[in-house]
């Protein structure tokens, strides 16, 4: 069974009873996922949501000219796979453990039933879907942007996923900016001379947020 420690912790939850989350328990199924390995793939059967306890995993889908896009990462404590939870039959896109990772599995029809019971539930997922869908639209605005200004829009939501600092790698964030790795690094040097980054092997700090907005805006 699930630990109630930490699933107590996860913020959509914060609204149940305790009785009610301990029954809610029985039903997760703790599951490890080496790096790489899919938790699912686009199409199919979308039966189960997932909550990230360690590790981070993300969606992806093919594009058209044959790269992958990676469309968010998912870090610990939070939601993967809600989208469907509206109507959806089957995921729409291919879900990676980008880091040996950690997920409880909840059956889809039991996460249904709490969004009928607790209307906090809904609406916690609903401001989620709003945020995807939001990040999403904005990255389709910077698809024609400079690759920097594609990578501060990454580095920024990201930042609301991990905080300042992210255990992502510049190869993760080159793919969420639809760019090279090579291009990625150029880049990552030339925010870090101005002071706006850090970055280590396997781990990213912005040094404040504000600032990378404001570059974003610059002509």
């Amino acid at each position: 069974m699930a630990s109630k420690s930490f699933v107590s912790t996860l913020e959509v939850f914060k609204k149940i009873p305790a009785s009610h989350l301990a029954e809610l328990e029985k039903k997760m199924v703790e599951k490890k996922y080496a790096k790489g390995e899919s938790l699912f793939l686009e199409g199919d059967p979308a039966d189960t949501v997932w909550f990230v306890k360690d590790g981070h995993v993300k969606a992806v889908i093919h594009a058209s000219n044959g790269r992958d896009l990676t469309l968010c990462m998912v870090g610990s404590k939070n939601m993967f796979g809600s989208c469907c939870c509206f109507g959806e039959a089957a995921y729409p896109c291919h879900g990676i453990a980008e880091t040996d990772a950690t997920v409880l599995a909840f059956p889809m029809q039991d996460f249904l039933s709490l969004l009928d019971k607790y209307p906090a539930i809904s609406r916690a997922v609903v401001e989620g879907l709003s945020k995807r869908l939001r990040q999403t639209k904005d990255m389709q605005t910077f698809e024609q942007e400079s690759v920097e200004k594609r990578i501060l829009h990454v580095l920024v939501n990201l930042v609301a996923e991990f905080g300042n600092t992210m255990p992502l790698t510049r190869r993760e964030i080159a793919e969420m900016a639809g760019t090279t790795v090579e291009t990625c690094i150029r880049t990552f040097s030339a925010l870090e001379k101005d002071g706006l980054i850090s970055s280590t092997r396997g781990k990213i700090t912005v040094k404040n947020v504000q600032d990378l907005v404001d570059r974003q805006k610059t002509p």
